[in-house]
């Protein structure tokens, strides 16, 4: 629930499509559903997920509790808090899930660079130009 600065942090991808690929990596099981449900939270302004868009970069589980960091295109977003409930709500749902907690951090900058190609495709069939 808090929102924090990571420091240390890398500063975003080499490539579009590693910074989607990387986040990942490294899931137990459990995490890899964890992230499929997140997977399936629409982006409230956009026609894709919140993974999708890349604003989820980490989740990880233990004894229960789930934390997830995630940033935001913008720091303005009017619906920060929305989207914070809706991936708590979402996660809380889970069998082995007791608690949620949700960290939103800037480090690394979101950015368009972290989307993939076929994120890119939807949106541009949206009528969204990036």
């Amino acid at each position: 629930m808090s929102t924090k600065q990571r420091t240390g942090g890398t500063s975003g991808p080499a490539r579009k499509s590693e910074f989607v690929e990387r986040r990942r990596s490294d899931a137990s099981t459990f995490e890899d559903r964890l992230w499929a449900e997140l997977d399936e939270i629409p982006d409230p302004h956009i026609p894709v997920s919140l993974v999708e868009m890349a604003m989820v970069y980490d989740v990880s589980a233990d004894d229960g509790h789930v934390d997830v960091e995630m940033s935001f295109p913008c720091m303005g977003c009017p619906a920060y808090d929305m989207i914070k409930n809706d991936v708590r709500s979402c996660l809380r749902v889970v069998d082995g899930v007791d608690s949620v907690d949700v960290d939103v951090v800037w480090d690394p900058v979101w950015s368009k660079d972290m989307l993939t190609e076929s994120v890119r495709e939807k949106m541009r069939n949206s009528g969204i130009s990036l």
